[in-house]
């Protein structure tokens, strides 16, 4: 939709602001206050025609805003940077409009477009995981972020919740979703600035994942503000219930069991399995040599709304993997061509993001997608050697994991994708080729650091601090 003279002043002005915020606060912490700032008070689901390139809208302005300050403050940083193959996913993912446009004789100037978008939407805050993070507390503050995502959103949550979803109306003159989908679980379902309410409690899940993770691994030792986590996890948890979003809260509950699971008994294999859930969810659907009925059964005995817009997903997949098969490699291309025509010559909705890949882009694209976001977490996990998955020491970085685990999995249902998820999955790949390094430094400095044994006495095993040990000499590629 076109934007009003408000609307295309926020969305331009955020460039510079955005940028301001790079430039002034410096490094990852610039980064990821101009994404949550942006992405919490930009308009919403509206943007700006312009000649030559895709229509300017709330994405964009934060990319371009975080590329501008990069490209002032850290211009070293960026063309220093040299990919590993971990970044290979992402790379697929952003080339494949090319293929999928040219094989459909749509063009290479459509081709190319694909191209800009799919860079500036999922390649430009992926980069930013991967340039910015150099030690481990680096991760410290990505996770601090995640956990202000969701601290600032509390009180537009807390006051929606109660008066209806009416902020973004009120400030940009505009509902971004239908107001009669606001009425959810016996009141208002949040949607503050973003494109509907189930956009807004994926936020606060990420964030409440994150914080879930921090609380009962390093409660007393990660602190915000010079205080414990644990007050501000339980106020982030508290709004999750209060978005009012049965998905969301389903996935946070879910995270939550696997997070306790593996802090008790250590066990990753709870971790690995959550990771996995959507591939092996993707391949039984696809292939359609399962159908989740008791699934949405157990849904409708507490919502029977939301379980037919399950089971509306549900056939959703089915119907469009169909027409998606057609063209398997590199799938339709854009324009909606996707969506498999009805017999009154209708063209059905379609919600989740990865039913959109298959359908657009083909298994070319959705492989590269799937194996963008699940691969960096597997190979960190792999990594992270024994007990040391549960200390405070890898804490911030298995939340931030946690959180981008919700983000995949609700792709398959819906498609509200943001750029803090996206430099998530950005940061847990730096994560995942840095660990190893990381570890040995830290052993290097607990040996140098520790007492002499006294004669008689064995030496003590070694063991994963409880603290972050400042990384005086970080590896030199990313």
């Amino acid at each position: 939709m076109q934007a009003n003279a408000f609307v295309l002043a926020a969305l331009l002005l955020y460039v510079l602001i955005g940028a301001g915020l790079v430039v002034t606060l410096r490094g990852i912490t610039g980064i990821m206050a101009a994404i949550v700032i942006g992405w919490l008070f930009l308009p919403p689901a509206r943007g700006i025609n312009l000649p030559g390139i895709p229509t300017f809208t709330k994405e964009y302005s934060v990319s371009y805003a975080i590329l501008l300050g990069v490209l002032i403050a850290h211009s070293g940083k960026l063309m220093g940077f040299r990919p590993k193959l971990i970044d290979l996913p992402i790379l697929i993912y952003i080339l494949v409009p090319f293929p999928s446009s040219i094989t459909n004789d749509l063009g290479a100037y459509d081709g190319m477009s694909g191209i800009y978008a799919n860079f500036f939407l999922f390649g430009i805050p992926y980069l930013m995981g991967r340039i910015f993070i150099k030690n481990p507390n680096d991760v410290k503050v990505v996770a601090k972020w995640f956990l202000f995502a969701g601290l600032i959103a509390v009180p537009m949550v807390i006051w929606e919740s109660k008066m209806s979803p009416q902020l973004n109306k009120q400030l940009y003159g505009y509902h971004a979703s239908d107001f009669k989908m606001a009425q959810r679980l016996g009141g208002y379902r949040p949607m503050m600035f973003m494109r509907h309410g189930l956009e807004a409690g994926l936020w606060i899940a990420t964030s409440g994942a994150v914080a879930i993770w921090l609380w009962i691994t390093s409660g007393k030792k990660f602190r915000l503000f010079n205080l414990p986590v644990t007050p501000f996890s339980a106020v982030i948890l508290a709004s999750t219930l209060l978005s009012r979003s049965l998905g969301a809260i389903i996935l946070l509950a879910g995270t939550t069991a696997v997070a306790v699971f593996v802090r008790s008994t250590g066990f990753r294999i709870a971790l690995i399995a959550l990771i996995l859930a959507p591939s092996i969810y993707l391949t039984v659907r696809i292939s359609n040599i399962w159908t989740p009925r008791q699934f949405t059964a157990i849904i409708a005995s507490i919502d029977a709304e939301r379980a037919d817009s399950l089971q509306a997903r549900l056939d959703q997949e089915v119907n469009f993997s169909k027409h998606a098969l057609r063209k398997p490699i590199f799938g339709w291309g854009g324009y909606n061509r996707f969506r498999p025509v009805n017999d009154d010559g209708s063209k059905d909705a379609v919600d989740g993001l990865t039913t959109i890949i298959l359908g657009e882009n083909g298994f070319v694209g959705l492989i590269s997608y799937m194996c963008m976001t699940t691969l960096p977490s597997l190979l960190m996990i792999r990594r992270i050697k024994g007990r040391a998955i549960t200390s405070a020491l890898w804490a911030p970085g298995v939340g931030i994991m946690l959180g981008i685990a919700i983000f995949t999995i609700d792709m398959m249902f819906n498609s509200f994708y943001t750029p803090l998820h996206l430099i998530g999955i950005g940061v847990i790949a730096s994560i995942a080729v840095q660990a190893k390094q990381w570890q040995q430094i830290i052993q290097n400095h607990q040996n140098h650091n520790r007492p002499p044994t006294p004669p008689g006495k064995p030496t003590p095993e070694s063991s994963q601090p409880d603290t972050i040990i400042p990384i005086m000499r970080p590896p030199r590629s990313a």
